[in-house]
């Protein structure tokens, strides 16, 4: 049995006032494509469809193109919410998907959480949102991390008989190598489930939510994140995206990386103030999206800087940031995790108090900066 593993779509993301739905259509044609002459018996989509709960038109009309084509093609796909996604939203379009082939699973559930297709099973964990998965438990006590893994270990035993064994789950795993673009209340070691908790019952575990491609390595089965599928924003400049084809068979299952081209890829440029302008050629022969971090030394003439290469790059110019001796670019992605809010938070309370933040007040400060995140 072959699958298609494929997440974070994030169809209605933005870069600045630009509309990166271009370069998810163009990686959505090659995964069609690839699709067309390889033939899987299943596509499974592992969460954040859309960018936004409330995704605009024309998003919600490119994603469901993709799903007719794969229909033409008389593909099924499994096909979960995302801590982007709408619960409510993915639930009002559930119903009619199923003309498409589409089988959405919109939110956790021990009554709907099974997808079978002849000898396979797909156990489905949408994301586990705190107020939803410790509801729905009578031991509302325990922590997140584990009233998750109890739900997988449900999952598992759901599907044990079956020939193949898949869990699709949206969710953070500790250790994972993430971006700057996930959003910051869900890959705090809060929500951090362990790799042990993704059993060995599954033969592959097909992740979403962090975004930059990689095996678990300490789980106990074959699982991966395939990340998304063009990069999102600056601090994804210079990955690689894929997605997975994944072959079930007798014993270990064999899992292929499919490279995605990229319409826009992102670069990052470090200049100094005075070679910006013998660097506009090269900066004009760079494909895709730029963004410029200017080392300055004369404030003064920094605005006419600023318009001439506004000029000269058009919208293809994302960002520009000045730096003085004050401020210093994180040239690191992974030093990001070491400034986030919960951290800085964790310092204040220190520093203010001189212990320890308290685990209610974590619990708190975390539900608190979730809801702003979402817009609640």
């Amino acid at each position: 049995m072959r699958l298609l593993h494929i997440a974070d779509l994030h169809a209605g993301k933005t870069l600045g006032k630009v509309s990166r739905n271009p370069d998810l259509s163009y990686a959505l044609d090659q995964v069609v494509q690839f699709a067309k002459e390889n033939s899987p018996d299943l596509v499974l989509v592992a969460g954040d469809v859309f960018d936004k709960a409330n995704p605009d038109n024309e998003s919600k009309e490119l994603v469901f193109d993709f799903f007719l084509r794969l229909k033409d093609l008389d593909l099924e796909v499994v096909l979960i919410s995302g801590n982007h996604d709408s619960y409510d939203f993915m639930r009002s379009i559930k119903k009619l998907s199923k003309l498409a082939n589409v089988h959405i699973y919109d939110r956790p559930s021990r009554e709907e959480c099974i997808y079978s297709l002849g000898d396979l099973k797909v156990a489905c964990l949408p994301y586990p949102s705190e107020r939803v998965i410790t509801s729905a438990s009578e031991e509302a006590k325990k922590n997140y991390a584990d009233l998750v893994s109890q739900f997988i270990t449900y999952l598992a035993s759901q599907v044990r008989g079956a020939r193949y064994k898949i869990l699709l789950a949206h969710l953070f795993v500790a250790g994972s190598r993430y971006t700057r673009t996930e959003k910051e209340a869900t890959i705090t070691q809060h929500y951090a489930v362990q790799p042990s908790s993704l059993s060995d019952v599954f033969d592959y575990v097909a992740l979403g939510h962090v975004h930059r491609y990689q095996r678990i390595e300490n789980a106990p089965t074959y699982a991966y994140y395939t990340g998304s599928l063009y990069q999102l924003d600056f601090s994804e400049a210079g990955d690689g995206k894929f997605f997975n084809l994944v072959l079930l068979e007798e014993g270990t299952p064999k899992v292929e990386a499919v490279k995605v081209d990229l319409k826009n890829p992102l670069k990052v440029f470090d200049l100094r103030q005075n070679e910006v302008l013998s660097r506009l050629e090269e900066l004009r022969s760079e494909e895709g999206y730029l963004k410029v971090f200017v080392r300055v030394e004369d404030k003064t003439s920094f605005p006419l800087l600023v318009d001439n290469l506004r000029e000269e790059l058009g919208e293809r110019l994302i960002k520009i940031e000045l730096i003085t001796d004050q401020v210093k670019p994180i040239a690191d992605p992974e030093l990001h995790s070491k400034l986030d809010p919960l951290d800085l938070y964790r310092e204040y309370h220190r520093t203010a108090y001189g212990k320890d933040l308290p685990e209610d007040l974590e619990k708190k400060f975390l539900e608190l900066l979730r809801k702003v995140e979402e817009g609640v």
